[in-house]
């Protein structure tokens, strides 16, 4: 997809199609030809999300079980949730769009997360995730869980960002009790298996652009984090974006990221 850089507001337009277990995903994607930032992809790299979950849903569905997640269970808004840097940045600037009182009180609610994880000793580590060891995620992601911190978007137990919700949450659903989610262990949890995440491949591209600082950022310090780090020029043209990241997405022997604590 070697396209010239164009001029300010054209776009290209590419056709990309995807194999995953046994069935393609199709998308036509418009483009800007000139630089980008990947944040300007992220709404494709949902809608892709979104199809790749529907996949795992309707194989799990074919084998007679049942997706447990609904609106109004909010118990996994309360897991150390992973995003990448891109989303922690999409984060920050969605709670700076909303309107008052409504931006003052979300970010009352991440200041409170934020005191909370410091009086649980845990800032530090989740600050710089690329100090952590990766033994000890699963464990740091169930010493996170048992603060109960819930997520600042979270409404009535149910997502109220739910259309921007993170790729990890996309790709987060369960087959067992709900009830059981309250408690979750690696026993009583039956995660549906996503066989593309799109969010790993994005942390992939990050990691090869040599745009990550650290592994992932906790959603919960998402403001905190892009507000020390603000994004730099685009280095990327829209064509040359798409094809980065596809590649990562696509790639058979690519080495994963690190594990984030609410993976199996």
């Amino acid at each position: 997809m070697d396209s010239p850089a164009g001029q300010p507001g054209e776009t290209r337009t590419a056709n990309v199609k995807l194999s995953i277990g046994g069935n393609s995903i199709e998308m036509q994607l418009s483009v800007p030809a000139g630089p980008v930032r990947p944040a300007q992809l992220l709404p494709v790299l949902q809608s892709l999300t979104n199809a790749v979950v529907e996949i795992a849903t309707d194989a799990v569905e074919a084998e007679g079980k049942r997706i447990s997640c609904q609106a109004g269970c909010g118990a996994c808004c309360r897991q150390l949730v992973p995003i990448s840097e891109v989303e922690a940045g999409h984060i920050a600037e969605l709670v700076e769009n909303l309107p008052e009182p409504r931006r003052s009180e979300i970010r009352h609610r991440f200041a409170e997360a934020e005191q909370r994880i410091a009086a649980a000793g845990m800032l530090e580590g989740l600050s710089n995730t690329q100090s952590l060891e990766e033994g000890g995620l699963q464990e740091l992601g169930m010493d996170y869980f048992r603060l109960g911190i819930p997520c600042p978007f979270l409404e009535q137990e149910s997502c109220s960002i739910h259309p921007d919700r993170p790729l990890s949450c996309r790709e987060y659903l369960v087959t067992s009790p709900a009830e059981h989610c309250r408690e979750p262990s690696a026993a009583t949890i039956d995660q549906v298996p996503i066989p593309v995440k799109v969010s790993r491949g994005l942390l992939r591209f990050e990691l090869s652009a040599g745009q990550r600082v650290v592994d992932w950022v906790p959603l919960s310090l998402a403001p905190r984090w892009a507000k020390s780090h603000p994004p730099g020029p685009p280095r990327y043209t829209g064509p040359e974006l798409v094809q980065a990241i596809f590649q990562h997405l696509t790639a058979q022997n690519a080495a994963p990221a690190e594990s984030p604590p609410n993976d199996s």
